[in-house]
């Protein structure tokens, strides 16, 4: 088990045909693909989604000419299946639907395309209900699925698809290597857990970019995002590369992500990228005047209950999930952030640990027009009457719970260990590699430096989130450090007294030299935790 987790070249991966339904889906494909029928994939507007369509248009493309995608507006059209596409699908010629991360509890949209004389294969891996899409289904969270490994991404869902077409045609070798580039990036960017099956479909994708990147695509926006492919992390694809892969879809057009994943043109591949740049630099701008107004309201909110929901609607709707996120780190709470039309109020939520945010909107899950998610992340839309309603019930719900556990919403510092900072240095550093890649189930391990030193604080970039410093040894040796968010909160502290750094210890390597680096992640008061 030890050598498995800690290995290179790591083999822990489960036959795809282990999946419920997948020999029918597989068959039922390749009968489109030997009729001639028109294909669709139909994706989602995240990271996840479009890794996964891309995934399956290369594949699919080995196979036949007749492939396409379609892939929702989020502004527009929102998350899912929906009869409208599936009317423009049709339209368009399209006989059969390939769902990719979406689908699995559309019974009505999967019921109309079936009437519409288009079949369906719903691929997904988000929880059940009781609604359930008709036709062939293959989710790893089926009640009837008995695949080992419960944590797949979408982008893993599509990549077993496309190993057992592999295993039925003639796809290239070559192109499947490149396909693990993608399932990388998507279960990095779906945050899912980083252990099992997904540990080595990440460690072999990271190894492939790290050889110089199969994906021309991936490998321009890599490198124009000041990153090096050869040691590329998953925190790297976390913070660097997710971000703009997804701002396409959160502020516009989520199939320029597509595009870029797929083309093979050099000056397409570059303006593809700029225009990702371009938006995640618009789509940050938008998430921080949202994020002031959402400050703005909390008090206000707090004095209703421990549930926060906040009402922005003149933010643009695409970045309001960032907000939520941003605001419920601010006061450890669950938070809603909601727009409104008049009519109806599109909500997107954030939770913190312990709080099963799912679980506690789906029990009014009939009062939704919309409604999906999983413990940490939901997002609904329910008539405009409504949501007073909502709010007062689960600003109850909550109260429940911390009568039945008191230390709920407490905030808690949390440390894997304490260590003296004179025992940072490059052997450990290096040491703590060898848990990579690190994700949700495996995180970055913490450690604590009681009553650290610090000296020579600066802050970057003319503002007061981030700052680089040092910290100091015993025996005198300055140890290079740098945060990335609150800083103007931790300088604070530093400057009050003693202070107790909370931090990741890592290799930082800039031209050519290494050096062991902390990244801090909270500077508090000296015995505060």
């Amino acid at each position: 088990m030890f050598e498995e987790f800690f290995s290179p070249k790591p083999k822990l991966a489960y036959d795809p045909f282990l999946l419920a339904n997948m020999r029918e889906g597989v068959d039922s494909l390749l009968k489109a693909v030997d009729e001639g029928k028109r294909i669709v994939i139909y994706g989602d507007y995240d990271v996840d989604g479009i890794t996964s369509t891309a995934l399956l248009m290369k594949v699919i493309g080995t196979l036949t000419d007749n492939v396409t995608y379609y892939i929702p507006s989020r502004l527009d059209e929102g998350y899912g299946l929906h009869r409208e596409a599936i009317d423009r699908i049709s339209e368009d010629g399209g006989e059969f639907i390939v769902t990719v991360d979406c689908g699995s509890t559309s019974s009505e949209e999967t019921a109309y395309a079936h009437s519409l004389g288009i079949d369906t294969l719903v691929t997904d891996h988000h929880n059940m209900s009781d609604q359930r899409a008709e036709g062939i289904v293959i989710n790893p969270r089926l009640p009837e699925d008995s695949y080992p490994f419960k944590g797949l991404a979408g982008v893993g869902v599509a990549y077993k698809l496309a190993l057992a077409i592999a295993r039925e045609r003639n796809v290239p070798g070559s192109l499947m290597a490149e396909m693990l580039e993608f399932a990388t990036v998507g279960t990095i960017a779906d945050i899912m857990p980083m252990i099992d099956e997904n540990r080595t479909i990440v460690k072999c994708g990271l190894r492939s970019i790290h050889l110089g990147c199969r994906n021309r695509g991936l490998r321009e926006l890599i490198d124009r995002s000041a990153l090096d492919y050869r040691t590329l992390k998953a925190g790297d694809i976390s913070f660097g590369i997710a971000p703009k892969i997804n701002a396409s879809g959160r502020l516009g057009d989520a199939s320029l992500g597509v595009k870029l994943l797929l083309s093979e043109d050099e000056q397409e591949i570059r303006e593809c990228c700029s225009e990702l740049i371009e938006a995640n630099r618009e789509r940050r701008r938008l998430q921080d005047a949202a994020y002031e107004k959402g400050c703005d309201m909390l008090d206000d909110e707090l004095a209703k209950g421990d549930f926060v929901v906040v009402e922005i609607n003149d933010s643009h709707e695409g970045v309001l999930g960032i907000v939520a996120g941003k605001l419920r780190e601010k006061i450890n709470r669950p938070v809603v952030v909601i727009s409104g039309n008049g009519e109806t109020y599109k909500g997107t939520g954030r939770s913190i640990p312990g709080v099963d945010l799912f679980g506690m909107l789906d029990k009014y899950r009939d009062r939704f027009i919309s409604f999906g998610g999983h413990s940490a992340a939901c997002g609904f839309t329910i008539d405009a009457s409504g949501m007073d309603r909502l709010r007062k019930e689960l600003n109850s719900d909550i109260e429940a719970m911390r009568s039945k556990e008191p230390d709920l919403l407490k905030e808690r510092h949390l440390s894997d260990a304490e260590i003296d900072a004179g025992e940072i240095d490059m052997e450990l550093a290096e040491a703590l590699q060898l848990l990579e890649p690190c994700g949700k189930d495996n995180e970055v391990p913490v450690f604590v430096i009681r009553n650290a030193q610090i000296r020579g604080w600066r802050f970057l970039k003319d503002d007061d989130k981030m700052a680089r410093f040092s910290i100091v040894t015993g025996d005198g040796r300055y140890i290079d450090s740098v945060i990335f968010r609150n800083a103007a909160e931790a300088y604070e502290a530093v400057t009050s007294g003693s202070v107790d750094v909370f931090c990741n210890i890592e290799v930082n390597t800039w031209r050519d030299v290494r050096k062991a680096q902390v990244i801090v992640k909270e500077i508090v008061p000296a015995g505060a935790e």
